[in-house]
């Protein structure tokens, strides 16, 4: 009997996923044109972000009180009850303190979810209690105009989430100061991203054109699908928003598929309009504008009339110096999925990777993880999201980044508006694990980008440190090698490898000589691993 119920099942799941689908897509349709018409100028994102700053305590509170103290089901409302905070406590706290003191008592007081609790991967245990939370728990819950993204799962699995058409409108206050504070109004823009169900493409065209910006063109890369019927969906989103804005809006280009591998149309297009006069603006991921970079060089061209905004993974030293190895400049736009912008970057940075917090729409503090022990300690960064557009709503939630946050006046744009907190130095605190010992890998990413190239040939890109199992089911940790890069003398390549891994604290000394003696390590010839959007990090664990 369960067998033959099991096609009426699948069934009826097929048509209300069609329905759901059509529905979404007709409410989005209907929204877009007026969402495309009102456009935001610079003074009225400055005015709107100062008067959300004045604001946000008193939105954190109608928040906790209507999302969490209202919501019995809420998972941040057993964290709160365990730690014993009240609604009149945490009213108390925030009024006599602060939203960022408030917040990080309550993370001293077990309320908070680490990435692997907040994905679903680990259970939350606290005060004796221990159960399981999804990212669907708080996911927000109206019908909004909006559409579906999908994370790349570049470190876990992918997740899906609606962002909402107001929720880009906030976006969009930031990224017009932020083209104001970079003079990019009067450049002529591209975009070098995924297409849906890939969040950081659609969102860019979107908050671009919200601010009067348009995209001359859109270097688009499909993310691979299985379902025929996902591919259909996405790809009729996708065009119905470039419709909407070419009709309603400062214009979008129909987004043209492109092979990572060859980017001279990437560069021909920057050479073009520098050639005709005009400064060039180019928006990509992180990876990508290093092989534009390179691309670049090979041809023998300069960009020195191009600006990229780089994102979607850490911008390095070494990153920074092949882009103005060019003559091109660059800022940086920080933010992670599901569509959560947490900041654009200074225009008067003391370090490379610099960005202002959009403190009107988050709050972002640091946390002393006791599951985190290097030396110095990692500070997890924390996430509580402001505003309830927002697509999912995070109380203490970890990304997996750290960072150094400092608050400072710069006195770029940014600053003058009351975004007065920095994140720099940003990084991944992710970890591998082999001979039941983890390994925090840290800051690894100049050790593989810039060292072993230097050492032993190749560049960015080229080197990548996989965490894989073998056919007996034993973890092993692979450094792959690009095929390119040319002969390597393997043991003087694992032995620098194990140096590196060893240092920072006896536990590394210990764990490298643990993974030596069981044979760990090893080393492989073949393309290192990129995520569907294009980013290469120097830790890829197999799944």
């Amino acid at each position: 009997m369960q067998n033959k119920r099991a096609p009426e099942a699948d069934l009826l799941k097929f048509f209300s996923t069609v329905k759901e689908g059509l529905t979404g897509a007709y409410r989005l349709g209907r929204a877009l044109p007026a969402f495309f018409r009102e456009q935001i100028i610079v003074p009225r994102a400055e005015e709107e972000i100062k008067r959300m700053l004045a604001s946000r305590e008193e939105r954190f509170l109608e928040l906790a009180r209507s999302r969490i103290y209202a919501y019995p089901e809420s998972p941040y409302l057993r964290l709160l009850k365990i730690a014993g905070c009240e609604f009149a406590d945490l009213q108390a706290q925030v009024n006599r303190d602060g939203l960022e003191k408030t917040l990080e008592r309550l993370a001293t007081q077990g309320v908070y979810l680490t990435s692997d609790e907040f994905k679903g991967k680990k259970e939350v245990v606290r005060g004796g209690q221990s159960f399981l939370v999804f990212p669907e728990n708080f996911q927000r819950r109206d019908s909004a105009p909006g559409f579906i993204t999908q994370s790349s799962g570049t470190g876990s699995r992918p997740t899906r989430s609606l962002v909402a058409l107001d929720w880009l409108a906030l976006r969009a206050l930031s990224t017009c100061v932020l083209f104001s504070a970079h003079d990019l109004f009067a450049c002529s823009h591209a975009l070098c991203d995924a297409m849906l169900p890939g969040s950081g493409g659609i969102n860019n065209v979107m908050t671009y054109s919200k601010s009067g910006v348009c995209i001359d063109r859109w270097f688009a890369r499909r993310i691979p699908l299985n379902s025929w019927l996902q591919r259909g969906y996405h790809s009729f989103i996708t065009y119905l928003i470039v419709a909407a804005g070419r009709c309603f809006g400062a214009g979008i280009a129909r987004p043209e598929l492109f092979d990572v591998r060859d980017l001279s149309r990437v560069v021909g297009w920057a050479v073009d309009r520098q050639n005709e006069g005009k400064m060039c603006c180019i928006t990509v991921v992180c990876s990508n504008a290093v092989r534009i970079a390179m691309a670049a060089s090979e041809m023998g061209v300069s960009l020195e009339k191009t600006k990229f905004v780089v994102h979607g993974e850490p911008f390095t030293e070494s990153k920074r110096e092949a882009i103005e190895r060019v003559g091109a400049a660059f800022t940086l736009r920080y933010s992670f999925a599901p569509g959560i912008f947490v900041g654009p970057g200074c225009a008067r940075p003391l370090y490379t990777d610099e960005i202002h917090v959009n403190q009107y729409l988050l709050a972002v503090v640091s946390h002393d993880s006791p599951y985190v022990p290097t030396d110095p300690p990692v500070k997890p960064l924390l996430f509580t999201t402001l505003h309830p557009a927002a697509p999912h709503f995070l109380l203490n939630v970890e990304n997996g980044d750290y960072a150094t946050a400092e608050n400072r006046d710069c006195g770029c744009a940014l600053e003058k508006v009351g975004l007065t907190l920095h994140l720099h130095h940003i990084r991944s605190f992710e970890k591998f694990t082999s001979e039941g010992m983890n390994y925090f890998y840290g800051d690894l990413y100049e050790f593989f980008e810039k060292a072993l190239p230097s050492e032993f040939g190749g560049g960015l890109g080229d080197y990548q440190l996989v965490e894989e199992e073998d056919d007996n089911g034993q973890t092993r940790l692979t450094l792959v090698v690009h095929p390119e890069v040319g002969e390597v003398n393997d043991a003087k390549l694992l032995s620098r490898l194990k140096e590196r891994l060893s240092q920072g604290s006896s536990a590394n000394r210990f764990q490298s000589r643990v993974w030596q003696d069981a044979g760990t390590l090893r080393v492989r010839r073949e393309t290192p691993h990129a995520s569907p959007r294009g980013k290469i990090l120097p830790l890829h664990i197999s799944r």
